[in-house]
C-alpha cells in the first residue's frame, strides 16, 4: 500500500507541474506595469470596471493585462481552462495596445502572453506553445529596446533564459543571462516585485552559474557563482543564500565534499531568516543527498531524500530536484541490497521520466528557435506572389479594379511593416549572440597571444641586460688599466664597450620595433583593411603561437618549416583579423601534434609546415601538421559554432567557427582535408 500510495503521489505532482513553470516570471511581470506593487491582489470587480468604460486607452490595457493574471494565477488552483482565459484576455489587451498604438503596453502584452504560452500543460501540444512562448518573448524583447527601457529589457531576458535553459537550449539561455547582467549592470535595474528593492544583476549571475552547472562545467559556473556571492546582496540582513548553495553544488561536483557540505549548511541556515525559500531549501536538501551518497554516509543520503520526496510540490520546487532525490534514494538502497526499495523507487524514477522527457525534445528545440524566422520568410514569399497577382488584376479589371488594389497595396504595406518589425527583431538578436561569440574567442586567444609576445621582448631584453652587465665590468677594468698606466689595454677596453653599447642598441630598437608593430595590430581592430605583408604577418603569428604555447609546455616542441611566395606583395586585409585566424590554426596544429606525441607514438617527431603562394587572382595560405587529424564524420561539423573535439575546458569551440565567418567577410574561402590518425590540412584562400 505505500508503495502504491507513493507512486499516486508523484503521479499528482506531475499531473500539476506544468501550471507554476512560469509562475516565477508572471510575477515580476507585474512590475512592469504602471500599477501598485500589490497588483496581484487588485479586485476583479475594480479591473472588470476599467473594462467595462471601454475607453480604449492604456489604464485598460493594463487592466487586461492584471485581470488575466488574476485569472490565470491568483483566483483558486491553476489549471489550463484558466490559463486558456487569462490568454484570451491579454490577445485582447495586445490588439487594443496595437491599435493606440500604446508601445509599452504591446510589449507589456507580449510578455504576459509568452508566459502563459509557456505554462501550459498540454504536452501534445508543447512544441507549438513553447514556440510562440519565446516569439513573443523576442518581440517583446525588441520592443523594449526600442523604448530604451532598461527594465522591461532585463525582464524580457530574465524570462527568454530560463523558457531556453529549461528547453535545454544552453547556448541561448547563456546568450540572454549574459545580456540581462550586461544591462542589469550598465542600468542599475532594481525588482519591484520579484527580486524585490535588489539588483538583478546577482540573479542574472546566479542564473549563469545555474546553466553552467547544467552543462557539466563547474569551472565556469564557479566563476560566475563566486561573483553573485561577491556581490553581497542581502536579504532580511544577511546574505543571499541561493549562490551559495550554487557554490556547494559545484564544489560537490569537484569533489570537494568537505567544503560543498559547509556552504550546503551555511545556505540552510540562511533560508531559515529568509523568506519565501521553500524551494531553495529542497533543492539544498536534494544536493545533501547526493553529497552523503557519494560519501557514503548513506543513512544521512536516504534522510535527505526522503524529505525532498514529501516535501516536493510543484508549486515550490522543479522536478530535477526530485528526480534527483529519487535516483539517491534508488541508488543507496540498491548498495545496501534492500530490493523492495530500490524496486520501488526505481519505479518511481521511470514513471517521472517517461512524464517529463521526450526523445525528441532536442529536434523540437531546433524547430522553436528557428520557427519565427522560417514563418518570416513564408510571409514575405506569399507577399511576392500576392503582389504579382495584384499586378495581373490591374492590367484587366480598369477604373474599379484600381480602387479595389488601393485598398489592397495598404493593407499589405501594413502587413511588411509588421515583417519589418520581425526581421528587425530576429536580426538584433543574432547581431546580440554574434558580438558575444567574437568577444568569447578573443578572450580565449589573448592568453594565447601574450605568452608569446612576451617571449618576443623577452629576448632583446636578456641581450640588453647581458651587455649591459658587461660593459659595467669592463669599464671597472678599464679603470683600473689605466690608473695602472696601461693605455692601450684601457683604450682596447673601451672598444670592446662601445662595441657592446651597440649591440644594447640594436636590440632595444628591436623590442621597440616589436611594441610598435603589436600597438600598429591594435590600432587595425577598428576593422579598416591595409595594405600589408602577408608573409610577414603570417611569419610573426606563427612564431607568437610557437612560443605562447612552449609557454605553456615547457617540454613542447615542433620541427617547423615555412614556404613562403616572395612574389605575393602586400594585399588589402584587416591584420589583427586574419592575424586571430592564423593564430587559431597555428594553436590547433601544435595541439593535434602535442597530443600525438604523448600517446608515444614510436618513431615520430612532430612537424607544422606553414606555406603561401600566388595564383593568378588568389593567394593561397596552407597549415599542415601530421597530428591527430580528424574523422570522416567530424570534419563537417568543424566550423559550427560551440563544436570541439578536445576535452571540456580545453576549448571554447568557438575559435574554427569565428575564423571561418572572418575569413568570409575578407571574400574568401577556409576549408578543411584530413585523414584520422596522419594530420589535417587547413587552406586559406583569398581575393587580391
Amino acid at each position: 500500500m505505500n508503495r502504491v500510495g507513493e507512486k499516486s503521489n508523484v503521479m499528482m505532482k506531475i499531473k500539476n507541474l506544468h501550471h507554476q513553470m512560469r509562475q516565477y516570471s508572471l510575477i515580476i511581470i507585474l512590475s512592469l506595469f504602471a500599477c501598485s506593487a500589490k497588483a496581484q491582489y487588485y479586485s476583479l470587480d475594480s479591473l472588470q470596471k476599467i473594462i467595462n468604460n471601454n475607453k480604449g486607452d492604456t489604464a485598460e490595457v493594463n487592466a487586461r493585462l492584471l485581470l488575466s493574471l488574476n485569472s490565470a494565477f491568483f483566483t483558486g488552483e491553476v489549471n489550463n481552462a484558466k490559463l486558456t482565459e487569462g490568454l484570451n484576455i491579454a490577445k485582447r489587451a495586445l490588439l487594443l495596445s496595437e491599435k493606440i498604438k500604446d508601445k509599452k503596453g504591446e510589449a507589456n502584452s507580449n510578455l504576459v502572453i509568452g508566459s502563459l504560452l509557456g505554462s501550459m500543460s498540454n504536452t501534445a501540444q508543447s512544441l507549438s506553445h513553447t514556440a510562440l512562448s519565446i516569439q513573443h518573448g523576442l518581440r517583446a524583447l525588441n520592443l523594449y529596446e526600442n523604448a530604451g527601457d532598461a527594465t522591461g529589457m532585463a525582464q524580457a531576458h530574465l524570462l527568454l533564459q530560463a523558457n531556453y535553459r529549461e528547453a535545454e537550449d544552453y547556448a541561448n539561455a547563456l546568450m540572454h543571462e549574459f545580456e540581462g547582467t550586461r544591462i542589469s549592470e550598465q542600468y542599475h535595474v532594481i525588482g519591484v516585485l520579484d527580486f524585490n528593492g535588489h539588483r538583478l544583476a546577482p540573479l542574472f549571475l546566479a542564473e549563469t552559474a545555474q546553466t553552467y552547472i547544467l552543462m557539466n562545467q563547474p569551472n565556469a559556473a564557479l566563476a560566475y557563482a563566486r561573483k553573485s556571492i561577491e556581490e553581497n546582496e542581502l536579504f532580511d540582513g544577511t546574505p543571499w543564500e541561493f549562490p551559495i548553495y550554487l557554490l556547494a553544488t559545484i564544489q560537490q561536483m569537484q569533489g570537494a565534499y568537505v567544503q560543498a557540505l559547509q556552504n550546503y549548511r551555511r545556505a540552510l541556515s540562511l533560508t531559515r531568516i529568509q523568506k519565501d525559500t521553500e524551494q531553495d531549501t529542497i533543492q539544498i536538501y536534494s544536493g545533501m543527498s547526493t553529497l552523503f551518497r557519494k560519501t557514503g554516509q548513506f543513512d544521512s543520503s536516504i534522510y535527505y531524500g526522503a524529505i525532498v520526496n514529501k516535501s516536493w510540490r510543484p508549486e515550490i520546487s522543479e522536478t530535477k530536484n526530485l528526480l534527483e532525490a529519487l535516483n539517491n534514494l534508488y541508488q543507496v538502497y540498491k548498495l545496501k541490497g534492500e530490493n523492495d526499495s530500490t524496486l520501488k523507487y526505481l519505479e518511481l524514477i521511470d514513471r517521472l521520466r517517461e512524464s517529463f522527457f521526450n526523445t525528441e525534445k532536442e529536434k523540437q528545440i531546433q524547430q522553436i528557435t528557428f520557427g519565427a524566422q522560417l514563418k518570416q520568410q513564408e510571409l514575405i514569399t506569399n507577399e511576392a506572389n500576392y503582389k504579382n497577382r495584384v499586378q495581373a488584376f490591374i492590367f484587366t479589371a480598369g477604373i474599379l479594379a484600381l480602387l479595389v488594389i488601393s485598398g489592397l497595396l495598404i493593407r499589405n504595406n501594413r502587413q511588411k511593416q509588421k515583417g519589418k518589425i520581425k526581421i528587425e527583431s530576429a536580426y538584433a538578436e543574432l547581431k546580440s549572440t554574434q558580438q558575444q561569440l567574437i568577444q568569447s574567442e578573443k578572450m580565449a586567444s589573448l592568453g594565447e597571444l601574450t605568452a608569446g609576445i612576451a617571449h618576443e621582448i623577452q629576448n632583446p631584453l636578456n641581450f640588453v641586460n647581458n651587455f649591459s652587465e658587461t660593459n659595467r665590468e669592463l669599464l671597472d677594468e678599464a679603470e683600473a688599466e689605466f690608473k695602472a698606466g696601461n693605455q692601450a689595454e684601457g683604450h682596447s677596453l673601451l672598444r670592446d664597450i662601445k662595441a657592446n653599447e651597440e649591440k644594447v642598441n640594436l636590440h632595444g630598437k628591436r623590442a621597440d620595433a616589436i611594441v610598435k608593430n603589436m600597438l600598429e595590430h591594435s590600432r587595425s581592430a577598428k576593422g579598416e583593411k591595409q595594405a600589408t605583408d602577408l608573409n610577414a604577418l603570417v611569419d610573426e603569428y606563427l612564431r607568437l603561437a610557437y612560443h605562447g604555447f612552449r609557454g605553456k609546455d615547457k617540454n613542447f616542441n615542433a620541427t617547423i618549416q615555412t614556404h613562403f611566395d616572395e612574389h605575393i606583395g602586400k594585399i588589402e586585409v584587416v591584420p589583427q583579423e586574419i592575424g586571430r585566424v592564423l593564430l587559431n590554426l597555428f594553436n590547433n596544429s601544435f595541439y593535434a601534434v602535442n597530443v600525438k606525441k604523448k600517446k608515444g607514438s614510436v618513431d615520430y617527431e612532430p612537424k607544422v609546415e606553414v606555406s603561401t603562394k600566388r595564383l593568378n587572382d588568389k593567394i593561397d595560405i596552407l597549415v599542415k601538421d601530421n597530428g591527430m587529424g580528424i574523422s570522416k564524420s567530424l570534419v563537417v561539423k568543424i566550423f559550427q559554432p560551440f563544436f570541439t573535439t578536445k576535452p571540456t575546458g580545453e576549448g571554447t569551440g568557438l575559435g574554427l567557427s569565428l575564423s571561418y565567418d572572418i575569413v568570409k567577410a575578407h571574400s574568401g574561402e577556409l576549408s578543411v582535408e584530413s585523414k584520422e590518425g596522419e594530420g589535417a590540412t587547413f587552406l586559406i584562400w583569398l581575393p587580391l
